[in-house]
C-alpha cells in the first residue's frame, strides 16, 4: 500500500495520511475530545494535538493518518515525526482509538503503518512513549507483540503516581 492512499484497515473503517488542511483539523478535533484517553492530557499533548496533525501536511518526516468509520468520522489516529536530534530515530507522536472501535486491530493496524512509514523513509526505528496507567495495558501488550521493547521509565513523567514508559523498536529494511 502506498503510505498516502487510502485503503480499508478494519471493518467499516478506512485509513488516509492527513494532506489537506480540513483533515488535520478534523484529527486535532478527534485526538482532543473528553474521555478519549485513560488519563488527562498533559499542556503540551493539547498543544501538540492542535497543532501538529496541520502542521505535518507536507512534511516528509512527519505524517498523521485517521480511519474512518461509515460515517466519515475519524476513529483512530497515529501521528509519526522524526526525533527533535533528526537522527533516524522516530516517535509515536499520537495513538488513539475511539471507546466505540477499540478491540478491532486498529492500534496494531496503525504501529504497522508507521513502521512501514519509518523503513520507508529510511529510518532506524520506532519509538513509542505511554502512560504506566493501567487503562493503557491493551496498548503495552500490543507493543509488546509487535516486538517493542520496554526501554525506560521516568516515574511521574505526566502527573504525580503516573509513569511514563518508553518503548522501542529497530526497523526492519
Amino acid at each position: 500500500m502506498n503510505l498516502n492512499e487510502t485503503s480499508s484497515v478494519s471493518g467499516r473503517c478506512e485509513v488516509r495520511r492527513v494532506v489537506a488542511r480540513d483533515e488535520g483539523e478534523a484529527v486535532s478535533a478527534f485526538l482532543l475530545q473528553p474521555g478519549l484517553f485513560g488519563t488527562p492530557l498533559t499542556p503540551g499533548e493539547r498543544d501538540e494535538f492542535s497543532t501538529q496533525p496541520v502542521a505535518s501536511v507536507g512534511c516528509p518526516d512527519d505524517a498523521y493518518w485517521f480511519a474512518r468509520d461509515g460515517d466519515m468520522a475519524p476513529c483512530a489516529v497515529i501521528g509519526v515525526r522524526m526525533n527533535a536530534e533528526r537522527t533516524g530515530i522516530y516517535e509515536v507522536s499520537a495513538l488513539a482509538i475511539h471507546p466505540a472501535h477499540r478491540r478491532r486491530g486498529l492500534g496494531r493496524r496503525l504501529l504497522k503503518l508507521a513502521l512501514r512509514f519509518v523503513a520507508d523513509s529510511g529510518g532506524r526505528g520506532l519509538l513509542f512513549e505511554t502512560s504506566s496507567d493501567l487503562s493503557y495495558a491493551p496498548m503495552h501488550r500490543i507493543l509488546a507483540e509487535l516486538g517493542f521493547k520496554q526501554v525506560g521509565c521516568f516515574p511521574d513523567f505526566y502527573y504525580p503516581g503516573e509513569d511514563t514508559l518508553w518503548y522501542y523498536r529497530p526497523v526492519d529494511r
